[in-house]
């Protein structure tokens, strides 16, 4: 085995705890082409980080990529569009994890798009199940913008998952983060009309209070206590559910087999073509300033060909 190691770059994440890496004797090299800054874009995966510098950071991941590489996609979950969201490391808006693939219904692990943070159109999730390492109808993700300009930085995709629903259903989401309000737009347009139902499931540290269509989010009992006003779309009825078993809501797995309650915020309603879904993520801290590069109303859609002939373009005005 090659003794040498490779050098850690700056913005290497350190551990105290010895890694099998680094604990390899032999002296270390540069490898090139490696990033000398922290990525923000994975490609091949699909995979875009929105975030914010300095203290308490916000971290936002989008999901535009495949649905596995396989025909099966064994492991593949149907979580096309879902976005993650963390403050100084603490899971605000998080993936709720697995509990297992093979046991019995209904606690066999739910991977359909309502157990992620993203939408379920007519009833049924955006890929199709064909058993526990099976999927047999797939999603196809495809990302249309990547941007990141100063305050701002936006992330927009689509996914034919809903093509087979009658009438088709395309879903088309846009997540804009503003640096300077420290907030997060959620936008969803769907072009068909459809029952949707829309899923945020909060992190095990997360309270909820919720109240019409604003969720106030508290962790103070998190490793960095804080606190958010979640705007839900007002165009749907919300409720709020924790540890619930029948059906299967409001919980978070920490591990194999390890499941904790958790809140999730669920939205049910009918869409219809053109008709815009907002959600806003408003960070609560104290002594920040309240200057917001964009405004809620500033943002608009607008039919964009080059992007695509059916997807919708955020514009974000500057104030």
């Amino acid at each position: 085995m090659n003794t040498a190691a490779a050098s850690r770059l700056g913005w290497y994440v350190r551990r105290t705890a010895s890694s099998i890496v680094g604990g390899r004797a032999g002296s270390r090299h540069q490898t090139e082409g490696r990033p000398g800054q922290r990525p923000s874009r994975f490609a091949d995966a699909g995979i875009t980080l929105l975030r914010t510098s300095g203290e308490n950071e916000i971290w936002c991941r989008c999901g535009g990529g495949p649905h596995e590489h396989r025909s099966i996609a064994a492991h593949a979950r149907a979580d096309a569009l879902s976005v993650e969201v963390r403050y100084a490391g603490v899971n605000i808006l998080a993936n709720p994890g697995t509990l297992c693939y093979n046991g019995q219904r209904p606690w066999r692990s739910d991977r359909s798009a309502i157990a992620y943070n993203t939408a379920e159109l007519g009833g049924r999730s955006q890929s199709g199940e064909g058993g526990p390492f099976m999927w047999e109808r797939h999603a196809h993700t495809r990302e249309i913008e990547v941007l990141d300009d100063g305050d701002i930085a936006r992330w927009t995709a689509e996914h034919d998952g809903d093509a087979s629903l009658d009438p088709p259903a395309l879903h088309c989401r846009s997540v804009l983060l503003d640096r300077a309000s420290r907030s997060i737009d959620i936008i969803d347009q769907i072009d068909g009309s459809h029952d949707i139902r829309l899923a945020f499931h909060l992190g095990p540290d997360v309270q909820a209070e919720l109240e019409e269509a604003c969720a106030v989010l508290d962790w103070s009992t998190a490793s960095t206590p804080g606190a958010a006003r979640l705007e839900l779309p007002p165009g749907l009825r919300w409720s709020l559910h924790r540890g619930e078993t029948d059906p299967i809501l409001g919980r978070y797995f920490r591990g194999s087999g390890r499941r904790i309650p958790a809140v999730t915020l669920l939205g049910c309603g009918r869409c219809v073509p053109g008709m815009l879904l907002i959600a806003r993520l408003e960070f609560l801290d104290v002594g920040k300033s309240d200057r917001s590069a964009v405004s809620r109303q500033a943002i608009s859609w607008t039919q964009s060909a080059a992007l695509s002939d059916r997807a919708p373009e955020i514009q974000a005005e500057a104030r």
